[in-house]
């Protein structure tokens, strides 16, 4: 789930992710609606690698250019996609576990900002 907004939180929606996902999906009140899947940590809205890095990456990267179109937007954040190296990602990953084991250790309330 991408955030906690109201219609990406409906019946449909859970049923439909429960479909075709079932209890891999982590968001909010989504057990409540399938009895599957775990419930998304209410304190931790920046917990995932596109919240923490990627966004605010491909921003960097992409606002600079001032893009005049939509295709020259498209094009720009796939160029900018693509100047991220597989050793970023990595270590993005790595994070993004030490983050959940933060979470963890946390009982899944709020923590501040880890640096690597």
């Amino acid at each position: 789930m991408q955030d906690g907004a109201r219609p990406h939180r409906t019946e449909q929606v859970f049923r439909f992710l429960d479909e075709y996902f079932g209890n891999r999906v982590i968001a909010l009140e989504y057990p409540k609606f399938t009895g599957a899947g775990m419930d998304w940590p209410p304190y931790s809205p920046d917990l995932t690698p596109c919240d923490y890095f990627l966004w605010g990456t491909l921003k960097n990267i992409v606002y600079p250019k001032h893009p005049a179109t939509l295709d020259e937007l498209e094009s720009a954040i796939c160029v900018a996609c693509e100047s991220i190296s597989v050793e970023t990602v990595r270590n993005v990953m790595a994070n993004f576990i030490l983050r959940l084991r933060h979470l963890c250790c946390a009982n899944g309330e709020h923590f501040e900002n880890i640096v690597m």
